[in-house]
């Protein structure tokens, strides 16, 4: 993975970040119409918005992932929200 230690700090790459994010979303477009995923394809949204999070993106504001969640609610029926992947510490 892109992380590196540097006397008590953590640098994150951003290039490895966006391909572990790329990943995620092919993992939840070749399952999401397979049956008994739903935590996997749960965990899997989760690792994108803690993705996003670690970039410093707001889940809100993300619209791949508010679109992939329409997608996963109608074809799994689902009513995941955007706020259900808020992540802040």
């Amino acid at each position: 993975m892109g992380i590196s230690k540097f006397d008590k700090c953590v640098v994150i790459e951003e290039t490895i970040i966006k391909g572990r994010i790329e990943q995620f979303y092919k993992i939840i477009s070749e399952t999401v119409d397979k049956p008994d995923l739903d935590k996997m394809i749960f965990a899997t949204l989760h690792n994108i918005a803690f993705c996003d999070y670690l970039l410093g993106k707001e889940v809100k504001d993300n619209k791949r992932l508010h679109s992939l969640l329409d997608v996963v609610n109608k074809r799994r029926k689902t009513d995941y929200q955007l706020s259900d992947f808020h992540i802040s510490f």
